[in-house]
């Protein structure tokens, strides 16, 4: 043991010179949004092979929950699918027709999360091989959970609801007011809702959906149901926690969203945005 520290010591220049190399990389990846992109992309395939084999023995001891889990929601896929709507959601959420045609959706598996950072991001076991790209929108049955982030053949990394830096256009259901939510980076069970007016009369309670105008979500998918609702005296917006629907701690099975006219509205969009600018 006297030796062991006796070498530390002797080379201890060496040894601090690559914790600083460590840190200074994890620096850079985390508050660089190209070069995150660049190591998620070169990094999701070799880790994804090791979360998903580390996912496998989870599994394992949760096939009765899973099972349990897909035979419900059959169920109320079969119920639903003779009635006026495509429900994809138990909570009772519905996709018209009309916009089933507009989304597609392709079922993943997740095969690692994480709930406790500030930037928090999910694995998932579908690529580019299964038709997976950049900024789908991903859900579970319960609600929203991300946005496709990097993507490999095989695996894609999401941002997570909880990140810091995600944004999700929503709208509350009850009153159809636009708003923006954003995870504070504090409860993972919890998220913020910004720029609701304070002559909205907003209740806990009230069912906060998307809004469908980002083109990442379809119209009607539930984020949650408001928690809390405070004002300041002067303050023009409200202070509004919702309550998650998705469980972020048990993120299985998901659904990854894509929409066959996103590019379409994007091209149409930038179109008008560039005449603006000129």
């Amino acid at each position: 043991m006297r030796k062991l520290f006796q070498l530390i010591y002797q080379y201890r220049a060496f040894f601090i010179f690559l914790l600083l190399e460590v840190v200074s990389g994890w620096l850079v990846v985390n508050h660089n949004d190209y070069i995150s992109a660049s190591y998620f992309n070169s990094s999701s395939a070799i880790a994804g092979n090791v979360y998903e084999n580390k996912q496998a023995v989870k599994d394992y001891f949760q096939l009765a929950k899973v099972n349990k889990n897909l035979a419900q929601e059959n169920e109320l896929l079969r119920n639903r699918l003779a009635g006026d709507s495509i429900t994809i959601d138990s909570t009772s959420i519905e996709i018209p027709f009309e916009l089933a045609g507009q989304y597609e959706f392709i079922t993943g598996k997740v095969v690692n999360n994480s709930v406790h950072r500030f930037r928090n991001y999910f694995t998932l076991d579908k690529g580019s091989e299964d038709g997976i790209e950049e900024g789908m929108g991903v859900i579970n049955p319960n609600g929203v959970v991300g946005k496709i982030k990097s993507v490999s053949s095989n695996f894609s990394t999401a941002y997570s609801a909880l990140h810091s830096n995600l944004l999700i256009s929503v709208l509350i259901d009850e009153t159809e007011t636009l708003c923006t939510a954003n995870w504070s980076g504090e409860d993972p069970t919890e998220i913020s809702l910004k720029y609701v007016p304070r002559h909205i009369k907003v209740q806990e309670g009230m069912e906060v959906i998307t809004s469908g105008y980002d083109a990442i979500f379809p119209q009607g998918v539930k984020l949650g149901t408001v928690k809390s609702v405070k004002i300041d005296e002067e303050a023009t917006f409200y202070n509004i926690e919702v309550a998650l629907s998705a469980d972020f701690f048990s993120l299985d099975y998901v659904y990854i969203i894509g929409n066959k006219l996103k590019q379409e509205k994007d091209s149409l969009e930038q179109e008008l945005q560039s005449e603006y600018e000129r």
